[in-house]
């Protein structure tokens, strides 16, 4: 189906209702709770109008069950999988921080460091790499994204964001923004004289055997799979966020499920080929308290306690798409969600997901 011709074309909730059409595979058997979250994932993908979403579960470091629900299409001959790419918004966030430590490990740069000194538009802001980590730098999101028709260049949105430094910027309150992981995102590329996308390619998605996700790289075949929706309704073109290359580093991924399964068992491990053990655990270090209750700010994830222990995560969200990652690092558990829904109670199932695995004994 043709995007461009998809306004108002709604996915039919009756149709889901009849066909109960899911794609899951699960590891090593299906036990019971297996078969409880198939049936919980797909109900609840029914009540919230959800025409494609995609779950992955890790248990104690290896993924456990994985999967797709739900259809691409309008005849409804195109099942979701747990290979279907979403955008997944600010899940891209976890990959760029992941890439700043990297850097750190290589002796590249220092987390301390002032980010004029990797771009020039911003010499005079006193704002340092750890700030933009843990959005403690006072920038805000005044520059949004640009469409590709635009023609806004890399050098130009880097100058709008260097006018729009505060004054006093050396210290600042949590502020969440996508400029500060763009900014980042061309921390990297100057550090390693690579594009963004080519050292996350190299350092990350490589040594995890991610295949087919990937950043927004200028055409029109490099999209998600997976449309964006409101109610059930297909949002249209021209009300969608744009893709923009400047902000791949902090929303410009578009992955899959299995692809992030394979990325985070191999960072939950700690396996050296992603980060040393220390980064890891670094980067799970309580920072900056959020605006959100009892939420801190590490380094690129957001980390509280709950009644299963200590939780890190990181959402993700656009106009018609939600994800998150969320991960219980001391277990090495964690859930994946991709969805190409607004609609889409992303906190519910994770919530979720968790009672009825730690209530099977599996977590």
């Amino acid at each position: 189906m043709n995007i461009e011709y998809a306004f108002g074309y709604i996915y039919r909730k009756f149709a889901f209702s009849i066909l109960f059409v899911f794609s899951v595979n699960a590891i090593s058997g299906e036990p019971d709770s297996h078969k409880e979250l198939t049936q919980y994932l797909d109900e609840v993908r029914v009540e919230s109008t959800i025409p494609a979403m995609a779950v992955a579960i890790i248990t104690a470091g290896e993924v456990s069950y994985i999967g797709g629900f739900g259809y691409l299409d309008e005849k409804l001959t195109r099942p979701t999988t747990d290979k279907t790419l979403f955008r997944a918004a600010s899940i891209s966030k976890l990959f760029t921080a992941q890439a700043i430590m990297k850097l750190v490990e290589l002796k590249k740069l220092s987390l301390d460091d002032e980010v004029g000194l990797y771009i020039p538009q911003l010499e005079k802001s006193q704002i340092t790499i750890k700030q933009l980590l843990t959005h403690s730098s006072g920038l805000s999101d005044v520059i949004r994204p640009a469409s590709v028709k635009q023609g806004r260049s890399l050098k130009r949105y880097l100058e709008l964001v260097g006018g729009a430094v505060p004054e006093e910027s050396k210290s600042h309150s949590f502020v969440y923004s996508d400029t500060n992981y763009n900014l980042l995102g061309e921390i990297i590329r100057s550090v390693s004289g690579q594009r963004y996308d080519a050292f996350i390619y190299d350092n990350i998605f490589e040594p995890a055997k991610i295949r087919k996700s990937h950043f927004y790289d200028g055409s029109n075949e490099n999209l998600a799979e997976a449309h964006p929706t409101y109610r059930g309704k297909l949002i249209d073109k021209l009300e969608q966020r744009p893709y923009d290359i400047a902000f791949n580093p902090s929303e410009g991924l578009i992955a899959n499920v299995y692809d992030l399964s394979q990325w985070l068992t191999l960072t939950l491990n700690n396996d050296p080929f992603i980060l040393d053990n220390h980064s890891f655990d670094a980067m799970l270090v309580p920072q900056v308290k959020t605006t959100w209750g009892e939420i801190y700010m590490a380094l690129g994830w957001q980390v509280y306690e709950n009644e299963y222990g200590k939780v890190a995560r990181h959402p993700g969200s656009i106009r018609g798409y939600k994800s998150l990652v969320l991960t219980y690092p001391d277990s090495k558990n964690a859930i994946i969600i991709l969805s190409n829904s607004s609609d889409t109670p992303r906190w519910e199932i994770a919530k979720s997901i968790t009672d009825i695995l730690n209530k099977s004994g599996e977590w």
